[in-house]
């Protein structure tokens, strides 16, 4: 059977990729939230999960610049950057990769690290980790502008 799309219906599909998305953000923001905004939150533990949660408080932060898609294979820029935390608790990045020919995605990159809140709820240990070693992360930014970061992407399309 064969289906035909209508212009009715692309638009259904497009809300429908829109609602999915939009749950994906929800759950974003609520799980970002437990760690980078509210105070007595659960302590995270590990480098894989303080890595995780600060991904997430990116997306929901930057909710309008992230795409929730698989990577395209050739992407339009990889970013990474070193984020730590100074001693007045504020998110520093420092770039360890970007490309010379797309300046203005290094400074995307790096302005959705800026505007991150201190952190709240971090142990001890994690708060230290990332004050002396940071962690590093991956913008995968598609040719539209958009990125994921490398700990939440899905897995990158084939060729």
């Amino acid at each position: 059977m064969h289906r035909i799309l209508s212009a009715s219906s692309s638009k259904f599909a497009a809300g429908n990729a829109s609602a999915a998305f939009a749950a994906f953000a929800t759950f974003a923001t609520l799980a970002a939230a437990l760690l980078f905004a509210t105070p007595g939150a659960a302590r995270a533990q590990s480098a894989d999960q303080v890595k995780a949660d600060f991904a997430r408080a990116v997306y929901h932060h930057s909710a309008a610049k992230v795409h929730n898609d698989q990577p395209q294979p050739l992407l339009r820029a990889v970013v990474v950057l070193r984020v730590k935390l100074n001693e007045h608790n504020q998110w520093q990045a420092e770039v360890f990769r970007e490309n010379p020919e797309q300046p203005e995605m290094t400074r995307v990159a790096i302005a959705s690290v800026a505007q991150l809140p201190a952190p709240v709820g971090l142990s001890p240990k994690a708060q230290q980790m990332l004050r002396d070693e940071g962690l590093i992360e991956a913008w995968l930014f598609q040719k539209d502008g958009r990125f994921a970061l490398k700990t939440l992407a899905k897995p990158q399309r084939g060729a």
